[in-house]
């Protein structure tokens, strides 16, 4: 009971999220054209070298990401040589 209390907003919140979602009756050209090309795609390669991929390319943008907001902020912090 108590479970569902805490969990309810967070169920409402994805329900209003997925509601804004538009429902089409038939899919635009765009989206046809890059299912039927990753599915080319995915005849050439199996999935887990697709996974491997994609994950390495997320963790790298990543990883350069945090490394510049560092750096942002680094840049406010004034040096000891006053430079």
């Amino acid at each position: 009971m108590i479970i569902e209390l805490i969990c309810t907003p967070f169920f409402l919140i994805a329900q209003g999220i997925i509601g804004l979602i538009p429902v089409l009756d038939e899919l635009p050209n765009t989206i046809v054209d890059t299912v039927s090309l990753l599915t080319k795609a995915m005849s050439f390669f199996p999935t887990d070298v697709w996974a491997m991929a994609i994950g390495n390319i997320v963790f790298w943008t990543t990883v350069h990401l945090i490394i510049g907001l560092i750096k942002f902020i680094l840049g406010f912090v004034p040096t000891m040589d006053g430079g």
